[in-house]
């Protein structure tokens, strides 16, 4: 694989423009994507692209043995305005390799072996100091658990993020956790979704896309497993398998890990100032649809609750 010094950057503005030229061969129509801009170099540039991302993936990759985990390396990450919006831009190295998104994880079960070393793997790696909960250096943290506008705050510690995920379950009358019990932090990718995996010429897998990653408990991590058991079941349930399972004390919080999430997504709140303003009375009132399913995973809770929106809303 190559090293920055090896590799000359074309200068800002000039990314920029090949980003507006170049096919993007990964990402979202509507949001983040990525371009290969050379035989070396991929760009991944967006709205949601931000300097924590960066950040996370160059300390992972770090503290990692390639030969069990490879990751991308970050040659610069910078802010440009694109279309008249403010974006991120992390310039990377382009790793060929296969996708598991197009492999058969039922044919090919020690993809998840593999995958689960990695995992294991990156939680070895040495926690910064003064580093809270969350993105590597601090900042808000992205993801699952705390909805598309994030924490909106940096957590200091395990409390810190405890009184804010046990803030957002009494607004909908849930019991609070206690997360005494899980002071351990560890490194966490958490989006392991076949896409962001990828199998290496070396038979090692490579991890992309660390918007979500950080320091959390490991229980964090089980929990997105089961929350994305919905969107392929196959490969988490093999996940699910090969993790450590839940104690007692883990099994009273799971459930209720998804919620603040919820709670937290701007639409939740547009919605209960709709219901509030307009005074709608309806069994599917985003309060009453939260405490009435309290156990179904944060991304199934979500759609139910946009599903429920009348249609003058959306």
């Amino acid at each position: 694989m190559i090293t920055c010094h090896e590799v000359p950057l074309p200068s800002d503005d000039e990314i920029v423009e090949l980003c507006t030229i170049t096919a993007p061969f990964a990402g979202s129509p509507n949001g983040n994507q990525l371009v290969k801009i050379s035989d070396d170099i991929a760009v991944k540039f967006g709205l949601g692209v931000r300097r924590q991302e960066a950040a996370n993936q160059s300390y992972a990759r770090s503290h990692v043995d390639s030969t069990v985990l490879y990751i991308p390396q970050v040659f610069h990450f910078f802010r440009a305005n694109l279309s008249g919006f403010d974006m991120g831009f992390i310039v990377m190295e382009y790793v060929l390799g296969v996708s598991l998104n197009t492999i058969s994880v039922v044919d090919h079960p020690h993809l998840a072996k593999r995958t689960m070393e990695a995992i294991r793997h990156l939680a070895m790696v040495p926690i910064p100091s003064d580093q809270g909960p969350g993105p590597v250096g601090g900042g808000s943290a992205y993801g699952y658990l705390w909805s598309e506008d994030g924490t909106g705050q940096s957590l200091g510690s395990v409390e810190d993020m405890e009184e804010w995920m046990n803030r957002r379950l009494d607004v909908v009358k849930q019991p609070r956790i206690s997360l005494a019990s899980h002071q351990q932090l560890s490194m966490r990718h958490m989006d392991l979704v076949r896409r962001n995996i990828i199998l290496l010429s070396n038979s090692s897998v490579c991890f992309v896309d660390w918007a979500f990653a950080g320091f959390f408990p490991d229980i964090f991590e089980f929990h997105t497993f089961q929350d994305l058991l919905y969107t392929d079941s196959t490969w988490f349930e093999q996940l699910l398998h090969l993790s450590p399972k839940p104690d007692d004390n883990d099994k009273q919080i799971l459930p209720y890990l998804g919620i603040p999430a919820v709670v937290n997504n701007k639409y939740s709140y547009v919605y209960m100032e709709y219901t509030r303003c307009y005074g709608l009375q309806s069994t599917k009132g985003s309060t009453t649809l939260i405490r009435a399913t309290r156990h179904v995973s944060a991304p199934t809770l979500n759609k139910m609750f946009l599903a429920s929106l009348p249609a003058r809303w959306g």
